[in-house]
């Protein structure tokens, strides 16, 4: 689904390469800048960055493609979950009209009437899970996306987004900082 061959991005990532097949589990591990979540927006096709080598989606090349071709894969077949919900959502939006109330059930908020201001990080960070699933895609990115919640919250979307992958049989690219997150 994914194929990641010999992505390079000077200053920034060297010789990247990697492949998610549909319903496997891979899991991105480095420290703060080494370039993780570039790499995860370079599959997305949403980095303006000089890159080389070649990811594909699905078989559609995302480097060096025109943003129309990419378009054609965001959400239907790879979609991403980003590391802060706060930047991520629109805060004049309730969030009952980005994604449906059953969307939203489904990941455990019940308040399609709120703000996004209006919500816990935890919660912010499931409307996000319920955005990128809102297309079903075939491969589920995430992004640190547990980083800026407590242990329990934490505990909670992995649980949840462990869930949604197997029922859904989604692939799913991972990327953190932190190995025991990963491990889970």
């Amino acid at each position: 689904m994914i194929d990641v061959k010999h992505l390079s991005i000077p200053g920034i990532l060297h010789d990247i390469t990697f492949h998610v097949a549909p319903g496997q589990r891979v899991g991105i591990i480095g420290e703060s800048g080494s370039g993780k979540s570039v790499t995860a927006l370079s599959i997305m096709g949403l980095t303006d960055l000089p890159a080389t080598g070649s990811v594909t989606v699905d078989g559609t090349e995302m480097v060096g493609t025109p943003d129309r071709v990419r378009r054609k894969v965001r959400g239907t077949k790879v979609a991403m979950v980003f590391q802060e919900p706060m930047t991520a959502l629109d805060p004049l939006k309730k969030i009952g009209k980005l994604v449906s109330r059953e969307l939203l059930r489904d990941v455990g908020v019940d308040r399609p009437g709120a703000y996004p201001h209006e919500l816990s990080g935890g919660q912010r960070q499931r409307v996000l899970i319920a955005l990128a699933l809102s297309q079903n895609p075939d491969v589920l990115i995430c992004d640190e996306p547990t980083t800026a919640l407590d242990a329990i919250v934490q505990a909670e979307i992995l649980q949840l987004l462990d869930r949604l992958v197997r029922e859904r049989g989604m692939g799913l690219l991972f990327i953190s900082h932190d190995l025991a997150v990963v491990r889970r």
